[in-house]
């Protein structure tokens, strides 16, 4: 039987992508708007040059190119733009940087558009999530004191301030600033997170209650997800699944639960279920190193090892991440001991 620790280790890995991210194509209208600023940079149209050149770059940004609208931030700031339009560009063009995780750069940017608006609420909030990003905590804290001063009724800076307080370990505080979020604005996120710090308190009764009142204000395939993993981490398989048979009515397109089943119906003795999950996972995910690995192991704890090496074998030939790997390795060195 697979036991609780080795199994939290298992669903750790479900965060691997299911499958290969396709690289991003060239946009069409990305090629188009260059086009059109090259004409007109010819005609020596410089005005429309511009009105083309701030569309081309919040497009970029919206639909994620971000080096391409990095760079046409960059140029609209060298045509010395009004106070204004500086303070927006300069925080566009921190955000870009943020995107890029090139977060020093990204801190300059959003320093330079505060330099010419000190109470501007977007590069301020954006300027704490920087120092939050690179751990900076104490400067993301005050810079995060700073906007709820500036906008106390907004939800942002609490939520954010108490992941801040949550990552130092310092839960009283965090859940504080947490309950002001809800308070505020009610986000399945922030009770997500209240939920994780009574974990790491060890009330973990406190922590289900909570994702039973957040699951009855904002449904939310989520909450059952997390409170699978509470019972989960508590060895509690049977109520695992339950949780996670409601995530999965909430929400079918979560092929991430499916596999957190397999393994948890496998526990319960319910090979056929878990069979079943595995022919759905197959069938949309045939080349999925992942879902290989949890056959493999699911083959492994029925003592069925030939059908266990063949699928962690089949795992080494489809370019698994490194903690799949790793974890195939281990797999096919205990393959090989003998009986």
């Amino acid at each position: 039987m697979i036991c609780s620790g080795r199994l939290s280790v298992f669903i750790f890995l479900i965060s691997t992508s299911l499958w290969a991210a396709a690289q991003t194509p060239v946009d069409p209208k990305i090629e188009d708007y260059l086009k059109r600023i090259d004409r007109y940079s010819e005609k020596g149209d410089f005005d429309t040059v511009l009105n083309v050149r701030t569309k081309l770059a919040d497009y970029a940004a919206t639909t994620g190119h971000y080096d391409v609208a990095e760079r046409q931030y960059e140029l609209l700031l060298a045509t010395r733009p009004g106070r204004r339009d500086r303070v927006r560009f300069f925080t566009q063009l921190g955000k870009m940087r943020m995107a890029l995780q090139d977060y020093s750069r990204a801190i300059a940017s959003f320093d330079d558009a505060l330099h010419d608006s000190p109470k501007d609420w977007e590069a301020n909030l954006a300027r704490a999530r920087a120092f939050s990003a690179i751990d900076l905590n104490q400067r993301a804290i005050e810079s995060y004191l700073r906007c709820i001063h500036l906008r106390p009724t907004e939800e942002a800076p609490y939520e954010e301030l108490g992941q801040v307080y949550e990552r130092q370990g310092f839960l009283g505080k965090a859940l504080l600033q947490y309950q002001k979020a809800v308070s505020r604005e009610p986000k399945s996120n922030t009770y997500l997170h209240m939920a994780d710090c009574y974990v790491h308190l060890k009330n973990i009764t406190q922590a289900i209650q909570v994702l039973e009142q957040a699951k009855a204000q904002i449904p939310s395939a989520d909450y059952d997800v997390r409170l699978g993993e509470i019972y989960q981490s508590l060895g509690d398989a049977a109520h695992a699944g339950v949780a996670w048979e409601a995530a999965l009515a909430a929400d079918p397109k979560r092929d991430d639960v499916r596999l957190k089943l397999t393994l948890i119906y496998d526990q319960l003795h319910r090979q056929a279920d878990t069979d079943r999950l595995f022919k759905e996972l197959l069938l949309s995910y045939p080349q999925s190193p992942l879902v290989h690995y949890f056959r493999a192991l699911v083959f492994l704890e029925r003592g069925e090892k030939s059908a266990a090496r063949a699928e962690a074998q089949l795992v080494e030939e489809l370019s698994p991440t490194e903690a799949v790997a790793h974890y195939t390795d281990l797999l096919l060195t205990q393959l090989r001991k003998p009986s």
